[in-house]
């Protein structure tokens, strides 16, 4: 409405000064319809704008690592001889065209490591009940809460270890359906989604070992992805719960026929893997090495004198295959290497609490991820050589504070300790890794 009474205003200024012109040499204005008719076509030609929203957010840091080349999920590794970094950790740029019952976005990330698409996909929904919807091409994959919570609005700087690793970059090729009724139907605040998937994941300069993939598929299979999520608000909003159960069933060709499926316990006492029966040949020739994963999880917030608190929680559980000493889910074709089917747990909780009507906010968060949930660090040792850093459990407590200058601006402060088990049968494992990371991030959205 803004745009439009200043191109009216534009269009009489042109116009009064043309008539004036025009008056010195005993010519006829312009008349106030032909000013109507002029400005109704420019508005019409000009219409498709007001479907087209622009957004976009930049998260510039500085980050500080306890070692040198640090190993570590808070944005990538460290290189061999830094401990610190400036970076660009996200550049996006978001393009939404929304008509009537369809819809079409394009989001693209720039950072100093390159450039790559984000999202980009059409969504349509049913004309009849509002509630039935298709969306197809690079989506978020729907599982879980903290893969569906934007970048730019999430309280800490990076999303879980277990997420960068079983999903890692969050987005995926595929098809989705959605089951989301409308305000005053019944099931209001019911979501389910249910897609299938290349299973390879987006490729992002600087995290993804390409070889030629990213969304590629490399395989004939696809993966399933299926999430349902009930949030309800009460007194006034004062009240929002929000809970959510996800399950992943996918997985990617085995490279070989030598596989490991169990664990189980030596001549020595002491657990070992277990190499499945392949005398036949072909037990696991063209079949699919699982990556299977079921998750719950729970957000509850309450606005209070002290301000907003808000707790969340998620709980991943289920197989991962993998190779002898890398258990995260490949984008690209893995070599041919022996097969490691592991099982592994992992989880997360948040505790965050705006300070009254103020400007600030503290977050905390604990998180553990568990490879290897059938072992623990005393069953590797120095004369067990079978299990391997692939298998290792890690826990993190992160402390931040964040500061929303205004509605465009945030500052973020937050000291990641992280911690792993050890071992002195895995080199480099003898003590606690020294790879705590401390973040300073200013963040520019519009």
């Amino acid at each position: 409405m803004k745009s439009k009474a200043i191109l009216i205003l534009c269009l009489a200024f042109i116009s009064f000064s043309d008539g004036f012109v025009i008056a010195q040499k005993a010519t006829p204005t312009v008349s106030n319809d032909s000013l109507k008719k002029a400005v109704d076509a420019l508005d019409h030609d000009l219409g498709w704008l007001k479907n087209l929203k622009v957004n976009g957010w930049i998260q510039a840091q500085y980050q500080l690592a306890e070692s040198k080349a640090a190993k570590t999920y808070d944005g990538g590794d460290f290189l061999a001889n830094s401990n610190n970094r400036f970076m660009v950790r996200r550049g996006r740029i978001k393009f939404t065209y929304t008509n009537k019952l369809s819809q079409y976005v394009l989001q693209i990330n720039a950072t100093e490591r390159g450039l790559n698409v984000v999202d980009f996909y059409a969504k349509i929904t049913d004309p009849w009940t509002k509630t039935l919807s298709l969306t197809v091409g690079v989506m978020n994959r729907p599982f879980g809460f903290e893969i569906q919570q934007s970048s730019a609005d999430r309280e800490t700087p990076e999303r879980a270890r277990f997420t960068q690793i079983l999903l890692p970059n969050e987005r995926d090729l595929g098809a989705m359906a959605t089951f989301q009724p409308i305000k005053g139907q019944k099931l209001f605040g019911l979501k389910v989604d249910a897609g299938w998937y290349n299973g390879t994941g987006i490729a992002v300069p600087g995290t993804t070992s390409l070889n030629g993939a990213g969304v590629v598929d490399f395989d004939s299979f696809k993966d399933f992805i299926g999430r349902a999520h009930y949030k309800k608000s009460w007194k006034e909003e004062r009240y929002t719960l929000g809970v959510g159960a996800s399950h992943y069933n996918g997985g990617f060709v085995y490279q070989n026929n030598v596989v490991y499926t169990a664990i189980e316990t030596n001549s020595v006492g002491k657990m070992q893997w277990k190499i499945a029966d392949t005398t036949d040949g072909t037990r696991f020739k063209n079949k699919k090495a699982p990556r299977i994963y079921y998750g719950a999880d729970f957000q509850f917030a309450f606005k209070s004198l002290l301000g907003t608190t808000t707790l969340r929680c998620e709980y991943i559980t289920g197989k991962q295959a993998g190779i002898v000493d890398e258990s995260k889910s490949p984008s690209s074709l893995p070599a041919k290497q022996d097969t490691y089917i592991r099982n592994f747990r992992g989880m997360y909780t948040y505790f965050i609490q705006r300070i009254g009507k103020t400007k600030h906010e503290i977050a905390l968060k604990y998180e553990w991820y568990d490879p290897n949930s059938k072992i623990s660090s005393s069953d590797i040792t120095a004369a067990n050589v079978s299990f391997t850093k692939a298998d290792m459990k890690y826990t993190a407590l992160g402390i931040g504070y964040n500061y929303y200058i205004h509605e465009n601006v945030k500052l973020m402060l937050y000291y990641n300790r992280v911690t792993n088990e050890t071992t002195p049968g895995i080199t480099g494992f003898a003590s606690d890794l020294k790879d705590d990371v401390l973040t300073i991030r200013m963040q520019y959205r519009f």
